[in-house]
This record gives structure tokens, sequence and C-alpha cells, in this order.
């Protein structure tokens, strides 16, 4: 039998959990549910344009074996972990610089930086192809420098034109946790560090990484994730020969010869393998700034 305390407890959690209940249930409805049913597509057969009920892991073995998507996965995990590599440390300098050096002006400079977000994921991808189109911005100012004689041709239509396009897109969304993260920093906890011979570098590695590391994490998240995922950016400025899974996934939902089975499994080969890659590297992270 539960005891007047027992049952105080139990009313304090049901409280306590009450508030997440709309969220819980909006999370079941747009995630879980759909991720569900793309789930069991995976195991469905495609024939012509009907879909047929079944349970075969054909899909999943054409996956795993096919060169093509093996190249693609590859591409794509390469592609979305160089980005990180290049956007969470530009975006940690981007937060220390706000947090320590400009201080007060750091929240006015954080909105000048998530300013670019309020404007259309195309129209960014579009100025991206601006500036480095061969007629582009970066192009023309290198020739008026006399730092080249032609337009460098890998800028745009290429695996590097990918690379740079998304880590200035994805930018803005890995400054804001690292950022909030380092507001949690005391600087009396920096100084003491000063105060006791910590130079920069074993003051960033010691104090600040290990205390930033939750936006980090979710910075890199937000890099590899999105960028391993995304699959507008790859076919308007990465060309033919740029091409990630993502571009083969939404091609099997699409069009005529689309196989939604195979783009279901394709999307869950995807996610988990990514997902162990980002997994590992936080790991990693982790045991470094320990």
């Amino acid at each position: 039998m539960m005891t007047g305390s027992g049952l105080a407890r139990s009313g304090r959690a049901s409280t306590s959990l009450r508030p997440l209940l709309p969220a819980s249930l909006l999370y079941v409805l747009f995630f879980a549910v759909p991720m569900l049913c793309l789930f069991v597509l995976s195991f469905w057969r495609a024939k012509g344009f009907e879909l047929i009920p079944d349970f075969t892991l054909d899909n999943y073995e054409k996956a795993v074996v096919s060169k093509l998507y093996r190249t693609l996965l590859i591409r794509t995990v390469v592609v979305g972990f160089v980005t990180a590599a290049i956007v969470v440390p530009i975006a940690f300098s981007l937060s220390y610089a706000m947090r320590f050096v400009f201080e007060r002006r750091g929240q006015l400079i954080l909105q000048l930086v998530l300013l670019s977000l309020f404007s259309g994921y195309l129209v960014r991808i579009y100025a991206w192809r601006t500036i480095l189109g061969k007629q582009g911005l970066l192009n023309s100012t290198l020739q008026w420098l006399g730092l080249i004689n032609e337009p460098l041709e890998f800028l745009i239509y290429s695996n590097i034109a990918v690379v740079i396009t998304l880590s200035g897109l994805l930018l803005p969304l890995a400054v804001l946790p690292i950022y909030s993260a380092l507001l949690n920093v005391s600087r009396d906890q920096m100084e003491a560090a000063r105060d006791l011979g910590a130079g920069r570098v074993h003051l960033i590695r010691t104090i600040l990484l290990p205390l930033a590391m939750p936006g980090v994490r979710t910075a890199f998240a937000f890099a590899f994730l999105l960028a391993a995922g995304d699959f507008v950016t790859p076919s308007l400025v990465g060309g033919t020969q740029s091409l990630l899974i993502g571009n083969i996934i939404a091609d099997q939902f699409r069009g005529i010869g689309s196989n939604w089975p195979l783009g279901a499994a394709l999307a869950f080969v995807t996610i988990a393998i990514v997902l162990a890659i980002y997994l590992a590297v936080v790991q990693i992270l982790v045991r470094v700034t320990r």
C-alpha cells in the first residue's frame, strides 16, 4: 500500500511532468509517427507506380552494396564533417570575441549575425552563387587585386563550393549555442586561472572548452547533421559531380522511376551512419577537453 508520503511524491512528479505533455504530444505527432511510417515503408517493395506491403531487406541491401550509394554516403559524411570542422572553430572564435572582447556590444553583434536567418534559405544560397561564380564577387575582387589572371573555376560547381556555401549558411546556427554556453562562464574563473599562470591556450583548453562543451556539441550537431542532410545546396552550387546522398533520396520520392521504399531505406542508413560518427566525435571532444 502506498503511504501518504509516497502519494505526495507521486502527485508532485505528475504535476512536474504535466508541462511536458504538449511538447511530447507534438513530438510524437510530427516526428515519431512520420519516422515510424517511413521505417515501415523501408521494408516494402515498389512495383511500377504501386507500393506493395512486404517485409524485405532488399532495399537495405541495395543501400549498402551499391557502389554509387556507398560513394555518395562517403562524400556526404566527408562534406558534413569538413563543414562542421570549419564552422565550429569560427563560431567559437566569434562567440569568444562577442562574450569577452566586445562585451556589451556582443548582443548587438549576435543580432547582426542572426539577421541573415531572416532571409530565405534559397535566397542565401543564390547569394553565395553570386559570390562564388566565375564572374562573381570573389573572382572579380581577386582579379582586380591582380592575384589571379583567370577566374578560379573550382569556386563554383564543386565540392569546395558546397562546403563554403554550407559553412556560410550554418555559421549563424552554430554561433548561437556556443555564445549561450559562454554566457555561463564567469569572468572570475578566467581571471583566477590567469592569476595562477594559465596562458591563453591553456585557458581555452582547460577552462573555456569544458564549460562551453554543451554549446560546442550542439553547434557541431547543427553543422554536421544539417550539412549531411542537405540536398538543395549541392544541387545549386555543387553540380552533377558534387551531389550528396540527400539528392538521391529526394529523387526516390519524386518523378518517374521513383522508389519510396528504397528512398526510405537510404534515409535510415544515412541517419544511422551520420549519428554513429556524430556520437564518436562528441566522445573524442569530451575526452580531449576533460
